[in-house]
């Protein structure tokens, strides 16, 4: 049977695709969540003549979902800084592409699953909600990625 694997270590691995002056962009950052490992078909309903048993599906095309990434907050303004380039529209666009690998839970080197992303834009980049002091949580920042095709590749 083969091993159920844990989702406890990850990494994610960014790679701006220098087209677009998006050297500030923070390739090696800590992400406590990951979310949005999601494709799916998008299909529309035809009725046929002479087909009695339901509706045909036609497949329009894959829809990829959005990726989430959230970390704890910090100093470094390099997603800050990607982020404005991608909302002032200058060309070409600062895109990213990236990886997600789910390491092994012995410790081995390697990936145990990975999924690739390509052709990534900045869509929603929210701040932490601040809290007063004793409270203990940690301020957590999200980056919405949306992206022109995901693929598991491992």
């Amino acid at each position: 049977m083969a091993e159920l694997l844990s989702s406890f270590n990850f990494e994610v691995i960014l790679a701006p695709s220098q087209q677009g002056d998006d050297e500030a962009l923070t390739r090696a950052a800590s992400f406590s969540e990951v979310t949005g490992l999601e494709v799916s078909i998008s299909t529309e309903a035809l009725a046929e003549g002479g087909y009695n048993t339901g509706m045909r599906q036609l497949v329009k095309g894959p829809e990829a979902g959005t990726l989430v990434l959230k970390r704890g907050l910090t100093s470094d303004m390099g997603f800050w800084t990607w982020v404005q380039r991608c909302l002032s529209g200058p060309f070409p666009l600062p895109y990213i592409g990236g990886e997600i690998r789910l390491l092994p839970p012995n410790g081995d080197r390697g990936a145990a699953a990975k999924w690739s992303f390509v052709n990534g834009l900045a869509k929603k980049v929210s701040g932490p909600s601040l809290q007063g002091a004793g409270s203990g949580n940690v301020p957590i920042e999200e980056l919405h990625i949306a992206h022109e095709g995901l693929r598991r590749t491992a």
